[in-house]
């Protein structure tokens, strides 16, 4: 009978020494599976960030592209602005010169 419970308390300790080696093992995954996925996390930080870096340059040139055509635009309507004002005066000084000397020679209507 002493054989027997030798030969368990022996199985036993076997089978605690193989379950220890295992849960090192598991663990031992555990930490390459979660440094691993970290890794993988990073990398899909780094290229979500790069892509967003890329999509928000691509929204500022074309921001930047439309801005410069408004500006274009705005200037162009204000050159045209100005002429027809400096017409405007010119005109209006002629006919102030005018009525000035209308006024001098006294041929006011």
């Amino acid at each position: 009978m002493v054989s027997t419970l030798e030969k368990t308390a022996k199985a036993l300790t076997e089978f605690e020494a193989e379950l220890d080696r295992t849960r090192a093992e598991a663990l031992a995954e555990k930490t390459r599976i979660i440094r691993e996925a970290e890794g993988i996390a990073e990398s899909a930080k780094s290229s979500a960030i790069s892509r967003a870096q890329q999509q928000a340059l691509e929204r500022l040139v074309k921001a930047r592209t439309e801005a410069e055509k408004q500006a274009e635009s705005i200037r162009k309507q204000g050159v045209s602005s100005l002429r027809a004002f400096e017409a405007s005066v010119s005109l209006r000084k002629k006919k102030a010169a005018g009525a000035v000397v209308m006024a001098l020679l006294g041929e006011v209507k």
